[in-house]
């Protein structure tokens, strides 16, 4: 009866072995998900309110206005200019190769600033967000990544940034295992503290099965503040010129 039982528990051990086994998934496997659930275009506009909360409550709106465009580098430029209120009218930063050249056009100086690469640890116009931020890209398939750990809901990745200027030792990432989207990073300084969250809140799934994050909140954990990014309207595939993403751009009035 003794040896049964040892054969059949046994039995159960290798069964559910085989399972784990059949089940696990890697790191490049997760990422291609995410690319598949990832909208198909080459350029972007869209229309924001950003919402900035201090560590008391209190709230300042802005509106903002983003074009994207994905080279066949597969990195990414973007030029973001506030819309309004008065004091930040104007003011656009424009993000060239994932990071790679960042400027900063201020109206009331009328000339575009380059902001070096010790600077972009640096807060962006009191949001709480670094100019690095707005620029990363923290799934860079150049990027070392590790799956950590795999829960009910979600698969855990650390990513290890690999630019020499970053400011973060780690990401963490935590993926959707249903859906395959980022749900939550968390930014670690070179001190391995927590120092940043990143949570999409609200998305948008199309008929392709395609997700679009609508609503993004960043939480600066050191200084308790809040910056939340609510979508109000999405353009794809919008018709660009080939210098869109340049100099000159910044400087025009309007976009």
């Amino acid at each position: 009866m003794k040896l049964k039982l040892e054969v059949y528990i046994l039995t159960i051990l290798v069964f559910l072995f085989s399972i784990n086994a059949a089940s696990a998934i890697t790191v490049d496997e997760i990422t291609d998900k995410m690319e598949e659930t990832a909208p198909d275009f080459t350029t972007q506009k869209t229309i924001s309110e950003m919402i900035l909360i201090d560590e008391k409550g209190n709230e300042e709106v802005r509106e903002m206005i983003m074009f994207s465009q994905e080279g066949e580098d597969e990195k990414s430029s973007t030029l973001v200019r506030f819309l309004s209120p008065k004091s930040v009218k104007g003011v656009t930063l424009l993000n060239i190769d994932d990071g790679e050249k960042i400027y900063l056009y201020m109206p009331a100086y009328g000339k575009a600033r380059r902001i070096a690469g010790s600077s972009k640890g640096d807060e962006f116009m009191g949001t709480g967000l670094s100019y690095e931020d707005m620029g990363m890209n923290f799934e860079d398939k150049d990027y070392e990544k590790k799956l950590l750990e795999e829960t009910e809901s979600v698969y855990i990745i650390e990513v290890i940034p690999s630019d020499e200027d970053t400011s973060y030792k780690k990401i963490i990432i935590a993926v959707d295992k249903e859906k395959f989207y980022t749900k939550k990073v968390e930014f670690y300084d070179m001190s391995e503290n927590l120092i940043k969250t990143l949570e999409i809140t609200q998305i948008k799934i199309d008929d392709k099965g395609k997700i679009t994050p609508m609503e993004i909140v960043f939480t600066d954990t050191e200084e308790n503040k809040k910056t939340k990014i609510v979508i109000k309207e999405m353009e794809y595939d919008v018709e660009l010129s080939s210098s869109f993403f340049s100099i000159r751009t910044l400087k025009k009035p309007t976009l």
